[in-house]
């Protein structure tokens, strides 16, 4: 992977984006001539701010903003190529079921975070577009903006044409947004005729077994940087105290514990519990979905092959848009 990550930079291509307001092309207007930061701006006069090559198309984070920040913390916690191993990468292609090269196909990846399966769409050789709509997208563009079209937007008013990906990708996204089915249509509008849905969503099935869901009343209204100082602190004097029993110990405790289940080693596991555990109690909106509904969802949207399996995270769904 690190051969096609070493290739060479191409200069910003603003002409992947349309406004979301009226879906027109954009023209960047440079703050000077040969700046990377200026303004994208539509035909009907909306503008939207460009920073060193990233383009906002929102004023803030909104409900996502702990996702922000806690990828901006963990800027490179989970990046394969970082903590040494293939976690990402045998999640992604099992995940997905998708070919490992995908040169000529144009890939939308949806909620990119701190840029963790950006590394691998960036492998395979296609045209990729991410976006986040908190600030964590600043971290993706840091990583890898040379190499994808990076942007910072919502995804219920994506700036790109409809119908014109071959492929959407969505992990670990859509249960955190307010309302999930309008979510999830954003996302088979953007694909192709014939092309592929790839997302994940958490399992309703396991709400009563989870303990977050007894404490998130609280966590998601705790400032951020007081819960994060607060999992800091609780994760490693739990695992002092407690043997390792992932993932029983969360039908008591709303902890994660790595402690030999991941293929890292010990401190890399101990970030990944922080980091983990402020993701499960730190959102906003954590809305699991049944497997039935989420096929009822693809057939509603007129998709096929529709392939949803408990796996990873909760629910894993595949469906392509029919050619």
């Amino acid at each position: 992977m690190s051969a096609d990550l070493d290739s060479p930079a191409s200069p910003p291509d603003f002409s992947v984006y349309r406004c979301p307001v009226d879906g027109g092309p954009l023209r960047f207007e440079p703050a000077r001539p040969g700046s990377r930061s200026g303004v994208l701006v539509s035909e009907k006069g909306n503008k939207y701010p460009v920073d060193e090559g990233l383009p906002r198309f929102v004023e803030d984070e909104g409900y996502s903003a702990s996702f922000g920040f806690q990828w901006n913390t963990h800027d490179r916690t989970q990046i394969d190529s970082d903590n040494g191993s293939t976690i990402t990468q045998d999640r992604f292609f099992r995940g997905t079921g998708w070919p490992r090269r995908m040169e000529g196909e144009r890939i939308l990846e949806v909620g990119c975070g701190s840029g963790r399966f950006t590394e691998v769409l960036v492998s395979t050789g296609a045209d990729v577009c991410s976006l986040d709509y908190s600030r964590a997208a600043d971290v993706t563009h840091r990583h890898f903006g040379d190499r994808v079209h990076v942007c910072q937007a919502s995804i219920y008013d994506m700036p790109y044409e409809k119908a014109s990906f071959d492929r959407v990708f969505c992990f670990g996204v859509i249960q955190h947004c307010p309302d999930v089915h309008a979510a999830f249509n954003k996302l088979t509008e953007m694909l192709k005729p014939g092309g592929h849905l790839a997302l994940d969503v958490y399992d309703a099935r396991r709400v009563p077994l989870n303990a977050r869901y007894r404490v998130r009343w609280l966590t998601k209204r705790l400032p951020k940087e007081l819960l994060y100082q607060t999992i800091a602190r609780a994760v490693p004097a739990y695992m002092r105290v407690m043997p390792p029993l992932h993932p029983y110990n969360q039908l008591v405790f709303p902890i994660k514990d790595y402690r030999g289940v991941l293929p890292v080693s010990e401190a890399k596991a101990v970030e990944l519990s922080v980091l983990d555990t402020f993701d499960s109690l730190s959102p906003a909106h954590d809305r699991p979905q049944f497997r039935w509904t989420m096929k009822r969802w693809c057939r509603q949207a007129g998709l096929v092959d529709i392939d949803a399996s408990y796996a990873g995270n909760g629910i894993e769904l595949r469906a392509r848009r029919p050619g």
